[in-house]
């Protein structure tokens, strides 16, 4: 892949950080947060994937979201929509089903922008697909622990992480065996990865638990 190394540009970064700061500060705010609550659970909902990425697998330097002010402008206008808007937004037909829709656009556009940075640091191929789903998922699973709820990646769902995987692994395919330019690469896969999720929710598509182990799993449930 060495003869595609280029970064995105920066607006598939920040059309994400932007969709998933509106996410954590709904979230932060219908769970009855103050503001200071709101915007952390806003950051860490938009930025966590950057920093285990950065931190953990790309080590060169501060983490890109403090090497400008762009991201925390951009967190702060999602915050500001919120607190402005979050009440009539809230009262939109659909509203649910909206916020799934921005939440599976930007698991894909996350999960490209992982994946770029670890072609650019010149991560193997099993490297790029694990930065691709740490900057997909991560900052859900950081958003999660910090509100004391066991993370959805852990659970039964509707294919929100598989279908993230799916696009790492596409992403890899199209990019390192059919030599498909990067950007033309990611737009594919946010498209399918989006198809995979809304297509998983409307016919209720779900992941499930291993039926051999369901005595243990059933009495944890009940321990709950």
């Amino acid at each position: 892949m060495n003869n595609q190394v280029f970064l995105l540009p920066p607006y598939f970064d920040y059309f994400a950080t932007f969709l998933y700061a509106i996410s954590g500060a709904l979230l932060g705010a219908r769970k009855g947060y103050a503001i200071l609550g709101i915007i952390t659970v806003a950051i860490v909902s938009s930025t966590g994937g950057g920093l285990l990425r950065d931190g953990l697998f790309i080590q060169d330097g501060p983490p890109v979201i403090l090497r400008t002010s762009n991201y925390l402008v951009i967190i702060s206008m999602a915050v500001l929509v919120v607190l402005t808007f979050g009440k009539y937004i809230q009262k939109f037909p659909h509203f649910h089903q909206t916020l799934g829709l921005v939440d599976a656009i930007a698991l894909g556009a996350y999960a490209v922008v992982g994946m770029n940075r670890a072609i650019f640091a010149g991560l193997s191929l099993p490297g790029i697909i694990v930065v691709g789903m740490v900057n997909s998922v991560g900052g859900g699973i950081l958003r999660d622990v910090l509100i004391c709820r066991e993370p959805s990646m852990f659970q039964p769902g509707t294919l929100e992480e598989s279908s993230a995987f799916i696009g790492c692994i596409l992403f890899v395919i199209l990019v390192g065996a059919f030599h498909v330019k990067q950007y033309y690469a990611s737009w594919i896969v946010i498209a399918v990865v989006f198809t995979i999720r809304i297509l998983a929710v409307r016919y209720h598509i779900r992941s499930v638990a291993l039926k051999s182990f369901q005595e243990y799993w059933e009495d944890q449930t009940q321990d709950r």
